[in-house]
């Protein structure tokens, strides 16, 4: 006899980082920090080039971080998921670079190794960890934990205040804008979640069927993207997701964008604009189930859609898992399969 079936309800389920005033109390953490996140900036802003290094959410917050350092300043910053900054071991990193570690966990096994060899190389190593103590700061030159309970929010708010500091020192006026952006955050977050959560229960009933969703995004929100297709789609709520570029769409994408697809489009307030209008206006008219997440409409600046776009998938994901009644977070494989 086989075991009942665990059907999920709004009263009985919600994802634990969906709980009622998180997200405040997060941003508002964080925010308090500002004053240590400047001194750290500060104390590793003269270094000529910038390593970030974290696994699948925390890589994708460096993808904000690496945009405006490429767009707005001079300063190299770079990307790396663990096991591929291992594999590249890149020959810049010496006594001139800095490279700051991410880990929700704090110890995720190749971060840890990737800080080791920094180290041995005579880089200045920091730690961004949810935890001020774990395994990753106790190694790390300048440790940090952001001492909330918000993952995403709490890493990459954690870095706009630090990279903005950084900017700052090294002339650049994006910093400052940065500072100010993460400080907006408490206000302007917190008070798009009934929004969120109305548009979302609808939103997850019309997805529910589909085991194939398109996540279009760009610039500076592909970090987004990209966590939305394979942390969330994929890992928690077991549906095909593939991370799709606006800038690429012409090639691949464009043939599969017919009848019978759904995709999600995630808006930004960038030059890529009218490249957006013009994909969604194909893909309508070609019978693709097209979702837009534009910020709810509201007037913000461009460093905010990484935020504001975060908080409307975030409340979607909860109600496609209620609609597919997949508890997300109960996994089959992750953390249990060690590679």
């Amino acid at each position: 006899m086989s075991e009942p079936v665990d059907y999920l309800t709004e009263e009985t389920y919600r994802p634990a980082w969906l709980v009622d005033g998180l997200t405040q109390s997060t941003l508002d953490k964080v925010v308090q920090q500002k004053p240590e996140l400047m001194r750290l900036g500060k104390d590793i802003s003269s270094a000529k080039r910038f390593y970030l290094v974290g696994s699948g959410g925390s890589y994708s917050v460096q993808l904000p971080i690496t945009y405006i350092a490429e767009k707005y300043t001079k300063t190299p910053v770079y990307a790396f998921s663990g096991w591929e900054f291992l594999e590249r071991r890149p020959a810049a990193v010496d006594k001139d670079a800095v490279c700051i570690f991410i880990s929700q966990s704090g110890k995720t096994k190749e971060i840890v190794e990737a800080l080791k060899w920094c180290k041995e190389r005579g880089a200045v190593t920091m730690g961004l960890t949810q935890e001020t103590d774990s395994v990753i700061n106790d190694l790390a030159d300048h440790p940090y934990g952001w001492n909330a309970r918000g993952v995403t929010l709490g890493k990459l708010t954690s870095l706009y205040l630090l990279f903005g500091a950084i900017f700052q020192e090294k002339g650049y006026e994006i910093g400052g804008k940065m500072m100010e952006a993460a400080e907006k955050l408490p206000s302007l977050l917190p008070f798009m979640i009934p929004k969120a959560k109305e548009t979302a229960k609808k939103q997850g009933l019309e997805l529910k069927d589909y085991e194939h969703i398109f996540m279009v995004g760009g610039g500076i929100n592909w970090g987004l993207t990209y966590q939305y297709s394979a942390c969330i789609l994929m890992e928690m709520c077991w549906v095909h997701g593939i991370a799709v570029d606006y800038s690429e769409f012409r090639h691949g994408a464009l043939e599969l964008f017919t009848e019978g697809a759904a995709a999600i489009f995630l808006r930004s307030r960038s030059e890529m604009r009218e490249l957006e209008d013009k994909i969604i206006e194909f893909s309508e008219g070609n019978g693709v189930r097209c979702i837009q997440y534009d910020s709810q409409g509201l007037d913000v600046d461009n460093l905010l859609t990484p935020f504001t776009l975060f908080i409307e998938l975030e409340w979607l994901s909860c109600y496609l898992s209620l609609a597919k009644n997949r508890r997300m977070g109960a996994w089959r494989f992750y953390d249990k399969v060690k590679f």
